[in-house]
Formats: C-alpha cells, sequence, structure tokens
C-alpha cells in the first residue's frame, strides 16, 4: 500500500524546514516557514483527534494560512477534509454536508460573519484562530522535534497514519454547474499520483512560486495550490479571493509568483486591471475549466509579454488531465495526457471505441481517476466502466497525442437531430463582437445556452451583459459560416452573466436565467 498524504506532507515540509513555504498575500504577505507549517499542523492534528473521532471534518475557510494549516492537520490526523463550497448557496452546502456526514467544522469568526444565515449547517463549529492559540506552546515543540528527529520518528510520535493507497483522502464536490453536488471521494494514491504527474509535466522548467486563490473547495485549488506545495512542491503565495483583479495584481508583483493558474475569464480581467508592470515577470501562467479563445492567448502574450497555456482537467481527475507546456505544445488543444493516462474516444449512442483522431465522448484510465461517488453507486457505474471513467465531455487525440476538447455535453444541444456546441457559437460572437470594438475586456460578456423547443427539441438562447444588436449578430453568424441550426433564436439582456467562484460559467443559473426570459 503506498504511504498516505499526510505522510507525503511530512516529509516535504520537514525537510526543508527553513524554507518559506507559504505567504499569505490576504494577511499582508505574512510568511510562514516549511517547519512552523508543519508544528502547527501536528499540534491541531492531536486538537482535531479529541474533538472529532469521526472520519471527516468540514473546513469552511479561504486560501491562506488558516485554510492550509486546517487542511494539513486533518490529514496528519488521519482525516479526510472536506472544504465546503461557501459561495454555491445554503442548500448546496447543506447538502454536501449532509452527504458528507460532517458533525464537526473548521473556520473563523470572520467568515461566520461574511456569510450569516448562509453559513453552511455542518454541525458544531471550531474556531480555528483559538485552537491555534491554545496548541502555540505544542506548535512550537512539534517545530523543533520535526527539525531534530528523522522523518519516521516524527511519524510515530504524532500518530501520522503511514499507509494511504485506495483510503478516501480528500472529499470534494462538484461545482452544481450542471445541478446538485455530487461527492467526488479522492484516495490517497489518486492526489499523489496527480501530483507526480504535476511535477513530471513541468520538464525542466523550475518554479519557485504558485498564486493560491482558487477557492480549497475548488479542484485545482485542493491539489495544485494547497497539497503540491506541502508535499515539497513550489512556495505558494496565497489570496483569499480569485475575484480581486488589482489585488491579486499587486500581490504576483510584490511576492514574486512564477506561476499562475486561473480561468479565462479571470485572466482577461487580471490582463485589464493589472497589466505588464505587475503580471511581466510571470513565468507560466495556466488557464483551465473553460476553454480558451485564441483571441485571449494571443492578446495576453502581446501585452503581458507572457505565454499562456491552456490545460483540462476534473474533480474525478485528482484533478489535472492533460497540459501544454514549454516545448510541449499546440495552440487549440489542451496539451498531451500527464504521465500514466490513457485517453480514448467512444461513440455517444453505442459505447464504441473509437479511432485516433475520431472525435467522442472522452474516457481516461490511471492512478488519478476517482474511484467513486459519495454514497451513489448508481452514478458511479454509470461513469466507471473497467477502469474507465466515462466522462461528460466530447474531443479528440491527434496522432501526436495532443487533446483537442469539442465541449461538454452539458454545452451541447441536440437541434432538429443535430449536436450544436455552445462554446462554438460563443467564440464566434465574442469574435465579432472583439472586431466591432463592442467587446470589453474586463469579464464575461456573453454565454450561450439552451430551453426546451416544441419543434426542434431545444433552442439556443444569448444572455449578453453588454450592448448588443440582434439582427447584426445574427447576421455576422452567417457570415462566418455558421449553420442556421446553430444561430440563436432568442438574446437576453442581463445585468451580469452568472459566474461560479471556479470561474467558471454558472450554468445551472444560465438555463434559469434563459428559461424566466
Amino acid at each position: 500500500m503506498s504511504e498516505s498524504l499526510g505522510m507525503a506532507c511530512l516529509k516535504g515540509l520537514s525537510r526543508a524546514g527553513g524554507r518559506v513555504a507559504l505567504i499569505d498575500g490576504g494577511m499582508g504577505g505574512r510568511q510562514v516557514k516549511a517547519g512552523l507549517l508543519l508544528g502547527a499542523g501536528l499540534a491541531l492534528a492531536q486538537k482535531i483527534r479529541q474533538e472529532e473521532p469521526g472520519p471527516r471534518v468540514g473546513v469552511v475557510l479561504p486560501p491562506g494560512a488558516g485554510g492550509t494549516i486546517a487542511n494539513l492537520a486533518c490529514v496528519l490526523a488521519g482525516k479526510t477534509p472536506v472544504n465546503l463550497n461557501f459561495t454555491s448557496g445554503r442548500a448546496a452546502a447543506d447538502s454536501a454536508a449532509k452527504q458528507a456526514e460532517l458533525r464537526t467544522v473548521i473556520t473563523a469568526p470572520a467568515m461566520e460573519e461574511k456569510l450569516g444565515e448562509h453559513f453552511p449547517d455542518a454541525g458544531r463549529r471550531l474556531d480555528l484562530g483559538n485552537m491555534l492559540k491554545e496548541e502555540k506552546w505544542q506548535a512550537v515543540v512539534w517545530s523543533v522535534l520535526a527539525f531534530l528527529l528523522p522523518v519516521s520518528w516524527l511519524a510515530s510520535l504524532g500518530k501520522v497514519p503511514k499507509e494511504g493507497g485506495e483510503r478516501e483522502a480528500g472529499l470534494l464536490f462538484t461545482s452544481g454547474s450542471t445541478g446538485d453536488p455530487k461527492g467526488v471521494v479522492l484516495s490517497h494514491q489518486n492526489i499523489l499520483a496527480n501530483l507526480r504527474q504535476i511535477e513530471g509535466g513541468l520538464g525542466d522548467l523550475r518554479l519557485g512560486s504558485v498564486l493560491g486563490c482558487l477557492p480549497l473547495f475548488h479542484s485545482f485549488g485542493f491539489t495544485v495550490t494547497l497539497w503540491w506545495p506541502l508535499t515539497g512542491g513550489p512556495r505558494v503565495v496565497t489570496y483569499p479571493s480569485p475575484l480581486d483583479p488589482q489585488a491579486l495584481g499587486e500581490v504576483i508583483s510584490k511576492f514574486g509568483v512564477d506561476l499562475l493558474v486561473t480561468t479565462p475569464t479571470f485572466l482577461r480581467t487580471l490582463m485589464r486591471r493589472a497589466g505588464k508592470e505587475k503580471l511581466g515577470k510571470l513565468k507560466m501562467v495556466v488557464t483551465g475549466a473553460e476553454k480558451l479563445q485564441g483571441s485571449l492567448r494571443e492578446d495576453f502574450e502581446e501585452k503581458i509579454g507572457v505565454k499562456v497555456f491552456e490545460g483540462y482537467g476534473m474533480t474525478e481527475g485528482s484533478p489535472v488531465i492533460a497540459v501544454n507546456r514549454p516545448g510541449a505544445e499546440k495552440p487549440g488543444t489542451v496539451g498531451k495526457a500527464v504521465k500514466d493516462l490513457e485517453i480514448r474516444t467512444v461513440d455517444e449512442e453505442t459505447g464504441r471505441v473509437l479511432s485516433k483522431g475520431q472525435a467522442g465522448i472522452l474516457e481516461f484510465r490511471g492512478p488519478n481517476i476517482f474511484p467513486g461517488y459519495l454514497g451513489r453507486p448508481d452514478l458511479t457505474q454509470k461513469v466507471l466502466r473497467e477502469g474507465w471513467y466515462h466522462t461528460a465531455d466530447f474531443g479528440r487525440v491527434d496522432d501526436e497525442g495532443f487533446l483537442t476538447i469539442e465541449g461538454r455535453r452539458a454545452r451541447f444541444s441536440k437541434i432538429g437531430g443535430e449536436m450544436v456546441p455552445h462554446g462554438v457559437v460563443e467564440e464566434h460572437l465574442l469574435k465579432w463582437l472583439k472586431a466591432r470594438g463592442g467587446f470589453h475586456e474586463g469579464g464575461q460578456e456573453l454565454m450561450v445556452t439552451a430551453v426546451e423547443d416544441e419543434k426542434k427539441g431545444e433552442m439556443l438562447v444569448v444572455l449578453h451583459s453588454c450592448e448588443l444588436e440582434v439582427i447584426e449578430a445574427e447576421k455576422a453568424l452567417r457570415d462566418m459560416g455558421l449553420p442556421n441550426l446553430w444561430i440563436p433564436k432568442k438574446f437576453i439582456r442581463v445585468k451580469a452573466v452568472p459566474i461560479l467562484a471556479s470561474g467558471k460559467l454558472d450554468l445551472a443559473a444560465g438555463r434559469k436565467l434563459a428559461q424566466n426570459g
């Protein structure tokens, strides 16, 4: 059985005890060394064992020193941290807490005050600040012991589980972009395998720091900017929210961030608000969650002087599946699969495995693929078939191994018997807006969704927050060669296009706006 995530963190932090492992940009740039971080985690782990005998502990905290220590302490105590999505609405958060059978949640008074009546119903609340104060001297002792003792002795003394394997290490809930959240169980093997895959994909590129602003309940925020730094990866520079581009630009510039992982929506805003002065020293930018438009990639490289690489992942993949990188990239694709991950495409109707280059539903098999959904064997059986994870995405793999995402099943509409991709229509509309000067770089201006239609099955609806002449838009789409079936039948002006905290389009909210419009 492979080692546990807790052991991997213990090794990663104890080996570099004097190195700054975390800079809390939301707390004025407070620097936390690896040894102190580990000491606090070990001290808090003992407290958590006393307070919660169950297997899981809820966490309601933003990215930062507090959120990092809370998650670290949970895995050192042999517990599964469950970071609840406090932006998804009370009903979704309560559903997640109930499914996880949470009885205890670690949080802070500031979060309780901010969320008020929307705070998830996750059982007894423990104040992280008070816990750390109570364990202050124990944390100092553990920090000294981490410096003096061999890792194996430290693990035994701290009662850190040494073996992990296929046991549960993390529990994340899907964003709810298409409906109710599902609990995605990630094993120790899943997370550690993905961390190795991330490291292997960097090649000779050496990164000293990564920006950690994505929520801890988001799969990228959970693996890439939480566990990677704690297990020996780059230093993490945290900020509590990805929604403040001006502050993020300051943090990136002031603390010399090398790697930025974000979404195209957030990157567009960041480019406009922060500019080259703040972003020009980044070594690498990776986007995911939604399609990276060629125009954004080109604009960022021209204005900021830094290349943008598109990647692809999903919660069920722990999450990194594929990524473009220096020396191995192909614009328009999401790069090559990470090491030890197999990809194939299958026919949606028959399930027949397709030849390389043929577009179909994507399936993945590898050590980072999750074992199933929490308490839902019915859903698990639908998507896991002989070790292959059957996704909701259309794509194809070319002869060189580069993966192209055609779109999500939820982002296709069957109109008159033909599958119409929402993303392609969006891309054409944005291209037209930019050409006529009606496009602003400050955020997502429009999204394409669909509602039921008696004649054709479904019809496309455009939600837009910018000025838009419908007749001109329809003509432009036809002039660009889109078939008549692909031309949206309805345009609705909205105050803002709905976006999730992760930066992805909120598909459920968008469809609801279209239905009510």
